[in-house]
């Protein structure tokens, strides 16, 4: 419905496919303890986007994107602004994105990891011409992962964990 609502607004609305790298960074902590622990999985993403020119500088762009990093499988839902610079071709990008994780972790039916992350995503891109495009962007995650079972079972309630990603792409619009 609210896509709906944006396409009737928006003045063109074109359809797209995209593809790259991503980089995912893993961080965990616990401040009672002062520990914590981080490492990356690189992978690649692929998935359909749509373009919602609003005005000549702003469009929108949700997607929806599967990402496999070191066997770890993603759904990534952004949503972001774009911000065209003025006849450069070049365009600012952020927004919310929602993150999915495909796999389920668990021990003794414990899941460790919520499936769902929410993330604050930014970046830029460059239309190469009016169908192909590149870009890359860095989302941080603003929620915790870790489940409470897991931090109940620690004995502590300041344990968390997040994905941040970097994601370099292009892609195509029909």
């Amino acid at each position: 419905m609210l896509m709906a609502s944006f396409a009737v607004s928006a003045q063109t609305v074109e359809f797209g496919i995209q593809a790259g790298y991503t980089n995912i960074e893993g961080e965990s902590s616990s401040s009672s303890d002062d520990v914590s622990y981080s490492g990356n999985s690189s992978g690649f993403f692929l998935g359909a986007v749509f373009d919602l020119t609003l005005s000549e500088k702003f469009h929108l762009q949700p997607s929806v994107n599967y990402a496999n990093a070191d066997e770890t499988n993603f759904i990534v839902v952004p949503l972001l602004a774009q911000y065209y610079i003025e006849n450069s071709g070049f365009y600012l990008l952020g927004g919310p994105q929602a993150t999915i994780f495909l796999d389920n972790y668990s021990i003794e039916n414990i899941e460790f990891f919520n499936d769902l992350g929410i993330d604050l995503a930014f970046g830029a891109g460059y239309a190469i011409t009016d169908n192909f495009f590149i870009e890359a962007r860095y989302s941080f995650e603003l929620t915790n992962r870790y489940t409470k079972e897991i931090r109940d079972a620690a004995g502590s309630t300041d344990i968390d964990a997040g994905f941040n990603a970097l994601s370099i792409g292009v892609g195509y619009k029909f």
